[in-house]
């Protein structure tokens, strides 16, 4: 929280650096795609450009503060911090844009493009902020306990969030259409979730279990993966509604993952 005070305009000068190369990436790199689905507002008038951008600045503002709230909390130098936390939401970028192909029938190759810019962009602003204004942390990354409990659970309870959604609430998804691809793509999507806590994870032992859990689910994957679900507004019309419940389920599950995967190493630590 310091950073944001005394290092602010550090910080906004890193995210109009990375907004402005993800724009002429996408402008010069990667070709408009149609989708198998009512077109939004923005896209009938013309306004994809303008209304992308506002979204991308909205996005990486998200990323930055989240960065500079929690990188004194995580392992390692500063530049350190930087290239995990940037290859965390640089390579969920990446694979996330997926689900749009699954479900709308668009273009997978420019897609990837698109998202290989955002991924790209979300590094080089990672790696500014670290940086400008990281810390460096005594404890390194090799400190910190290596665990494959997350490797299970985390990916576990996002199938079984994701499946409820689909099943039961009905959430917009290829669900019934393309079930192979669907379920490959949502345990990828666990699976990197849990490389993400494990790259993220505080250097301290000594928190709740809970608090642990909100604090990656809720506030660290939860701010960057709303304004990443409600992104998909700027394209098409679909149910804001429908998203909403979407990114309830993935924050809820993901976070009741991680809760379990503290609990039991928590007692297992008092048992040793």
């Amino acid at each position: 929280m310091t950073i944001l005070k005394t290092n602010w305009w550090k910080v906004a000068v890193c995210i109009l650096v990375a907004v402005l190369v993800d724009v002429i990436l996408h402008v010069l790199f990667v070709p408009r795609n149609s989708y198998n689905y009512q077109p939004s507002i923005f896209a009938e008038k013309g306004l994809i450009l303008p209304a992308a951008t506002i979204m991308l600045v909205i996005l990486f503002t998200v990323i930055a503060v989240v960065f500079a709230i929690v990188q004194d909390k995580l392992p390692g130098t500063k530049t350190m911090k930087g290239w995990r936390y940037g290859i965390a939401f640089g390579i969920l970028t990446f694979m996330a844009i997926i689900e749009v192909n699954l479900i709308f029938d668009c273009s997978l190759i420019n897609e990837l493009r698109g998202s290989i810019s955002d991924g790209v962009s979300i590094l080089l602003m990672a790696l500014m902020l670290s940086r400008m204004t990281g810390t460096d942390n005594q404890i390194t990354q090799q400190n910190v306990k290596f665990s494959w409990k997350p490797f299970v659970l985390i990916p576990l309870f996002f199938l079984v969030g994701r499946y409820f959604g689909y099943a039961i609430v009905h959430i917009l998804s290829a669900y019934a259409q393309k079930p192979w691809a669907t379920f490959l793509w949502t345990l990828s999507i666990g699976l990197w979730l849990s490389v993400i806590y494990q790259l993220l994870r505080e250097a301290r032992n000594d928190i709740p279990a809970m608090i642990r859990a909100i604090r990656f689910g809720g506030f660290i994957f939860g701010c960057f993966w709303l304004i990443y679900i409600l992104f998909l507004l700027v394209y098409v019309k679909v149910s804001v509604l429908d998203l909403f419940v979407r990114f309830i389920i993935d924050v809820v599950f993901v976070t009741i993952g991680i809760w379990l995967v503290e609990v039991i190493e928590q007692r297992a630590a008092l048992k040793n």
